[in-house]
């Protein structure tokens, strides 16, 4: 089956799978439809809107690959994105550090 018949949970499902049994994140490649939103909680709208602008979510947008007319991402990069995140216990931590940025 090909990634254009594949179901995008089937696609993050087999990348996780790969990735669990020790193969490198940076050679695993999903279509943006497998990112988004199940990985990275944005519509692919915005994902695309990220690409031009450089953001996604307020922070720099993930790296992306293009292959043909296709935009993948490579899995190594998006856990990247996704562990470089600010973690916060509260709003008025996250208005803080908000404030001390601006």
């Amino acid at each position: 089956m090909t990634d254009k018949t594949q179901a995008p949970t089937a696609l993050l499902d087999s990348a996780l799978e790969r990735y669990r049994a020790g193969f490198d994140p940076a050679l695993i490649e999903l279509p943006e439809r497998a990112v988004f939103p199940h990985l990275i909680p944005a519509q692919p709208a915005t994902a695309r809107k990220s690409r031009i602008t450089g953001l996604l979510l307020g922070r720099p947008a993930p790296k992306f690959v293009r292959r043909g007319r296709s935009i993948r991402y490579r899995l190594a990069d998006v856990l990247e994105w996704l562990r470089d995140g600010d973690a916060v216990s509260s709003i008025a931590e996250e208005n803080v550090k908000r404030r001390e940025v601006a």
